[in-house]
Parts: C-alpha cells; sequence; structure tokens
C-alpha cells in the first residue's frame, strides 16, 4: 500500500485527467489510479492485451509514510488473491529491506507459506543496495535463490533519486551470485550504469518496464532503447509494463503492441523479450 504523499506524486502527472478517471471517495473504494485493483482487473486487462502471465509486485512504502494496510497484510493479499489464478499470475514479496529482521521473517514465511519466487524492493526508500546493514537482506535472498527486482532511475516525492542507481548494486553482485536481481526499467535515468553489470555478472537482468512514459514527448526513445538493449544484452532483458501506472499514456495492449510489431529487433529477439528470458531466469534455480 502506498502513502498519500506517494500517490500524489505519482499521479500528479496526470492531475489534467482526473475528469475522465477521478479518484473515488471512500476508504473503501478501488482505484487504479491511486494502485488498488482487483486480480480480476488485471486478468481482463491482460487478455484484452495478449499476455498470458503477469508477476505482481508489491510496494513496500510503510516507512515513507501511514498506509491503509501493514506491510503482512499487503502481502496476505497479493498471494491469496493471486492464488485464484495461479496460472496467471506470479506474485512477489513486497518488503523494505530496512524493516531488518521483520524483513527476513516476511520473507522467510512469504517463501514458506506460498513458494514466492521473488522480491521487489524500492531503494530510494532510504537505503543504499551496498550498505552492509541490508547485507543480511541478500544473504538471505541467496540463501533462498530468490529474484530480486529493483527500482532504478526516477522518482517522486520525498523519495532519494540518488539511491536509485544501478552502480549500488556492484559490490551486492561480487558477495552474492546465487540470487537473481532485475535492475527494473533499463536502469531509466542511469541506464548508461546497468551495461557494466550486465556484461560482467550472469545474475544480472533487467526489464523494460515503464519505457511507455517516453511515449508522448518522444517515442523514438521507446524504440532507441529497446534496439540498444538488443545490441547490448539480448539474453538480459524482460518485457514489462508497470500496469496500471502508465495505462493513461500508452494502454497494456497498446504497448505489447507497439513493441511486438516494431521494427526494432527479430523475431527471436521479441520472443526472448516476451518470455524466452524470464522463463529461463526464473527456472535458474
Amino acid at each position: 500500500m502506498y502513502p498519500d504523499v506517494i500517490l500524489d506524486a505519482y499521479v500528479e502527472p496526470f492531475a489534467s485527467l482526473d475528469a475522465l478517471y477521478p479518484r473515488k471517495a471512500g476508504p473503501d473504494d478501488k482505484d487504479w489510479l491511486f494502485m488498488e485493483t482487483d486480480p480480476e482487473v488485471l486478468i481482463d486487462n491482460m487478455k484484452s492485451a495478449g499476455i498470458d502471465r503477469s508477476v505482481v509486485l508489491p510496494l513496500d512504502f510503510g516507512l515513507v509514510g501511514p498506509t491503509r494496510k501493514s506491510v503482512e497484510e499487503l502481502n496476505e493479499w497479493v498471494f491469496e488473491a493471486s492464488a485464484s489464478y495461479a496460472d496467471k499470475l506470479i506474485p512477489f514479496i513486497g518488503v523494505d529491506p530496512q524493516r531488518g529482521y521483520s524483513a527476513l521473517r516476511i520473507v522467510e514465511d512469504c517463501v514458506k507459506r506460498f513458494d514466492a519466487r521473488g522480491v521487489k524492493v524500492y531503494p530510494p526508500t532510504g537505503w543504499r543496495p551496498d550498505d552492509e546493514r541490508i547485507a543480511p537482506f541478500w544473504m538471505l535472498a541467496d540463501e533462498l535463490g530468490l529474484m530480486i527486482v529493483s527500482h532504478s532511475g526516477a522518482v517522486w516525492g520525498p523519495l532519494d533519486e540518488d539511491l536509485s542507481r544501478p552502480s549500488h548494486f556492484a559490490s551486492v553482485l561480487d558477495r552474492y551470485e546465487n540470487m537473481t536481481l532485475v535492475i527494473a526499467h533499463l536502469g531509466g535515468k542511469f541506464h548508461d550504469e546497468l551495461w557494466p553489470l550486465l556484461e560482467k555478472y550472469p545474475n544480472a537482468y533487467t526489464d523494460c518496464s515503464a519505457l511507455q512514459g517516453w511515449f508522448p514527448s518522444s517515442p523514438e526513445m521507446i524504440m532507441s532503447r529497446l534496439a540498444e538493449m538488443a545490441t547490448r544484452a539480448p539474453e538480459r532483458v524482460f518485457f514489462g509494463t508497470d500496469w496500471p501506472l502508465f495505462d493513461l499514456v500508452l494502454p497494456q495492449a497498446a504497448f505489447v503492441d507497439l513493441v511486438g510489431t516494431s521494427d526494432w529487433g527479430d523475431r527471436d529477439m521479441k520472443e526472448r523479450l516476451f518470455s524466452g528470458n524470464f522463463t529461463r531466469a526464473l527456472r535458474r534455480h
């Protein structure tokens, strides 16, 4: 769940469209724009986009500000809601490593109870990946052979953007070879820092989620980033959308079509991006 200060910062670019997608009143209302949605909505959206399976990545912003649910309640809901669509949804754990022992306990509990395969983390909430106080978290992820998906690039609100630099993961990758690290968004605004990591570490990957953000102002940047990725790291990138955040910019179905039909890579490269690379990485352990 997300504090209001984070929600307001993330949806500010869409404020002019509020008349089309108004925020609902009442604490129990569901509104995708404010990051609350039922799994059926995602399943229907996936069907429209031709997506067979999705990874669900909950975010723990509970140390940034008050949230409607505790981090334990958030993860419980994500895994239980996804269970009805086990052939469609792959839920990951969402927890802030700054929680220390509590974070370790949540990871261990979700792996034991739900056979969780991975964790979503967000360094800009206040921690550097190479900080020694986070080492026990990486040690556990390495021991369990988990896939870690980390935000990278731009942030909004009261978050520290410098903490989202891919380069902060270099020493982590040096020490923990059994976990799989996915640096999201092709590194975002720090994408130049991504390539050395992908070249050096066989357990480092990335994804193309959030490229839709370029669509209104510079759609050619989407093709440029995809083409660069196809040349420099064809085996190390996964398809992703960051749904539902960018659906007002470029709906998920339109993004799938754009990536699938545009001339940035050959058929084999697109198969790797859409499914092959992720399937192989998830089975790595």
